[in-house]
């Protein structure tokens, strides 16, 4: 009796151990930031809030759509500012997903890149609408 019981354990382990290994699924292709189009209401709230914040009320522009939008990366936008010697003032801003609705501070994980070589998607754009 007891050889069966271990070998029935061993077969049922086996299985599970084996069924871990198959995907069913396909691989998830990355999104191209073309698919997403324009923002959603409440992306373009959030981003108008970020802008206020870091650009301290001063009036400032954003990119009509996600520089891109990837899986790995996140849904990248474009917010720039003037400077006062009439320079632009680069923002990236990363969600790490799409927006639905409110954003609470618990769950805000967006990132807010300011350095010189984490803009310069946004340096080129041409896509640039101004932000009440």
């Amino acid at each position: 009796m007891p050889t069966r019981r271990f070998a029935r354990s061993a077969s049922l382990l086996a299985l599970s151990l084996l069924a871990g290994c198959q995907s069913v699924a396909a691989p998830i292709a990355p999104a191209r930031a073309e698919e997403f189009g324009a923002l959603n209401a409440a992306e373009s709230r959030y981003a108008r809030d970020t802008g206020r914040a870091v650009y301290r009320g001063r009036p400032f522009q954003r990119t009509r759509g996600f520089v891109f939008a990837d899986a790995d990366r996140g849904f990248g936008l474009c917010l720039r500012a003037p400077l006062r010697d009439g320079r632009q003032d680069h923002t990236l801003l990363v969600l790490q997903r799409r927006i639905q609705g409110a954003v609470s501070q618990v769950e805000d994980d967006a990132q807010i890149v300011r350095a010189t070589a984490g803009v310069t998607i946004c340096r080129d754009r041409s896509d640039w609408i101004d932000v009440r």
